[in-house]
């Protein structure tokens, strides 16, 4: 938790006195082109992209590694199978399996600098904000906020092991299908494929797919469910000000009401 802290807190170094390694953000020019034709989308300039991130096709990554600022260079790389087509004013070009070659060059090289645990740094960023002056303290805080997160985890891992749940309310099943099928049904346009040829070529039968409900997404919904029937049997139940007040705040974050999403 203190590296992720630590690493929201870094800042940017501009490197001028050697060339682009993995880890870096460079800034590029590019165009792409297939059978030496340009395809609308593989073109861009000022593009800030980190390498090692795994952001652009396999491989394009690596070949800007070694490269210094200035240097203009083709990237070879090979679109995988079922990349998506793009379309713009009616050209289509189909990019499945094929090779393309960009142009890059090479405008800046820049490095995260990542600070390092002090209790000067921390009397600097949470002595105002949290009342934490020492490199010690912000440990112990932390230390407490994993401890509570643990036995929060560990009284809801024995309430969903020791709780019988009759069913899944449908509602909440029909709603993941829905949403599975939405995700998947964007993906296959954008292969340009219709959704039974798409989940053919992903070798497994839709309606299997529309099965697998991610588990992570199940268990907090059954969690709540579990809450909710706990605290019920416990006579705990949210007054009508509570209700008002999470919708509110919901409408806030989304634009409408709970009840209606």
């Amino acid at each position: 938790q203190i590296d992720t802290l630590l690493n929201q807190y870094a800042t940017t170094q501009n490197i001028t006195d050697r060339a682009a390694q993995s880890g870096d953000t460079v800034n590029i020019d590019y165009s792409g082109a297939v059978d030496g034709v340009a395809f609308t989308g593989g073109t861009a300039t000022g593009y800030d992209l980190t390498l090692g991130s795994h952001t652009f096709i396999d491989g394009f990554e690596d070949q800007i590694i070694g490269h210094n600022i200035g240097d203009t260079f083709d990237v070879t790389v090979t679109f995988p199978e079922l990349w998506r087509l793009h379309r713009r004013e009616g050209n289509t070009i189909p990019l499945s399996g094929k090779e393309a070659v960009f142009s890059v060059t090479l405008n800046a090289i820049t490095q995260s600098v990542v600070p390092t645990l002090t209790d000067e740094w921390v009397e600097t960023n949470f002595a105002a904000s949290d009342d934490l002056h020492t490199a010690d303290a912000l440990r112990q805080y932390f230390d407490s906020a994993l401890y509570a997160n643990n036995l929060d985890n560990a009284v809801m891992d024995y309430l969903l092991t020791n709780s019988t749940f009759k069913e899944v309310p449908t509602q909440i099943t029909s709603y993941y299908i829905r949403m599975f099928l939405n995700y998947h049904s964007q993906l296959a346009t954008q292969y340009g494929m219709e959704l039974n040829a798409y989940a053919q070529a992903k070798a497994t039968p839709m309606p299997t797919r529309c099965w697998r409900i991610p588990t992570i997404t199940l268990s907090i919904w059954l969690s709540r469910i579990c809450l909710s029937g706990h605290c019920g049997a416990a006579g705990h139940h949210p007054t009508q000000e509570q209700i008002d007040s999470a919708n509110s705040s919901y409408a806030d974050t989304y634009g409408a009401q709970r009840s209606m999403l």
